[in-house]
């Protein structure tokens, strides 16, 4: 993966890397500052001649952190050497104040600057500023993701990881004909250092190749029948293997992708136009909740028929399917059809007294335990029946 850096002058960027090294200890280190140090002289031959020459060093590297503030001619040489999603950007945010203070700490006679560049520090930090405000994203455009932080944040809480994993997954695949694209919270550019990384592979290679070819890169490879699953530096990647991209249609259109091109990462096929269809697909709600119920209620009937049998373990198992399909059926109640399959923060849609009433634990009394379930479960049921009742 290659990792840029940017910001403005004296924003934090050496400071935020040094803090990112020990994430990605593996990644060669590139600076502008000290290019300019070791290749320039101070004429405008040699930095316009560095222009050239840092983005040529930048691609010898697949995996780096590059720093540099992001602006000017050098930056466009960069950007145009690079392909569409193929790189990640972290974009230091930094009050113009805060950067003038900073800068006047430092020794910026050391950096062989052009003498034809006449601006002040200061005036420099005023411009980029305004450069960054107006074209940060626009510039950096064809990045997977544009990550804005602060320096004093902790980069740890980051999904560093979990990107260098989804582009080694990219380098690994090069090869092999094929569409690879991510959905979740990886499709939304909304992971952090916890999420799992969501992926599917549109393609027509055997999965027993292409389990062969994942095994020689990543340290644990398992295939769950479509899917492969991907485990290094404590990242779980998972990929799931489609040979007709109908078959992800679901789960990409509930995922609530807002740039379907910002979710491919290699693309063979041509899928984009097939991938805006599927984002604009709208769920229908009536199937979801008549699923749910339907799911809820033999659940819960099927409790009746293990206190008879006296299973405690396989009442405890259904019943956990109970409470996982009630919460659902109260998030719908608040039109919370996101996640549906696993809602975010599901505890918030229980009280204390739902809680107490519908989990269950070895010992406790089952006959008792099914009646409050029964009975929330009715309840619950006839709410969300008369909410949804003319889908």
């Amino acid at each position: 993966m290659k990792l840029f850096v940017v910001g403005n002058i004296s924003a934090g960027k050496s400071y935020f890397i040094e803090k990112i090294k020990p994430i990605l200890p593996n990644y060669y280190i590139l600076k502008i500052d000290e290019y300019r140090k070791q290749h320039c002289d101070g004429s405008l031959e040699k930095e316009m001649l560095m222009w050239t020459e840092f983005p040529k060093e930048i691609m010898k590297h697949q995996d780096a952190i590059v720093e540099l503030s992001g602006g000017g001619k050098v930056a466009d040489n960069i950007i145009n050497l690079l392909e569409d999603n193929s790189f990640l950007v972290v974009y230091i945010d930094a009050d113009v104040n805060t950067c003038i203070e900073r800068s006047k700490t430092k020794n910026f006679s050391e950096t062989p600057y052009p003498k034809e560049f006449k601006e002040s520090i200061g005036d420099t930090i005023n411009r980029l500023s305004l450069d960054f405000e107006n074209q940060i994203y626009t510039k950096w455009a064809k990045a997977l993701n544009i990550i804005k932080v602060k320096s004093s944040d902790d980069p740890i809480k980051l999904a560093l990881k979990q990107y260098h994993e989804l582009f080694k997954l990219k380098y690994v695949l090069r090869n092999i004909k094929g569409s690879l694209f991510t959905f979740g919270s990886t499709g939304r550019g909304m992971m952090n250092n916890s999420s799992d990384v969501d992926t599917y592979f549109l393609t027509k290679e055997s999965k027993e190749n292409l389990y062969q070819n994942l095994a020689k890169e990543f340290d644990s490879v398992h295939i769950m029948q479509d899917e492969f699953v991907i485990r290094e530096n404590d990242v779980l990647l998972e990929m799931n293997y489609i040979n007709d991209i109908k078959d992800a249609y679901y789960f990409y259109s509930t995922g609530f992708i807002t740039n379907p091109s910002k979710t491919i990462l290699k693309d063979d096929f041509g899928i984009i136009d097939d991938l805006v269809k599927a984002s604009k697909m709208e769920p229908n709600k009536k199937e979801i909740v008549d699923f749910t119920i339907e799911r809820l209620d033999y659940y819960v009937e099927s409790l009746k028929r293990l206190i008879l049998k006296d299973d405690d373990y396989k009442y405890y198992f259904h019943n956990n399917i109970v409470v996982h399909e009630y919460i659902r059926l109260k998030a719908f109640l608040k039109d919370e059809f996101a996640y549906n399959y696993l809602p975010h923060n599901a505890k918030q849609y229980l009280t204390e007294e739902e809680w107490k009433n519908i989990l269950y634990s070895f010992g406790d009394d089952k006959e008792l335990h099914y009646k409050n379930v029964r009975e929330m479960s009715d309840e619950i049921i006839k709410i969300v029946k008369n909410k949804y009742t003319n889908f």
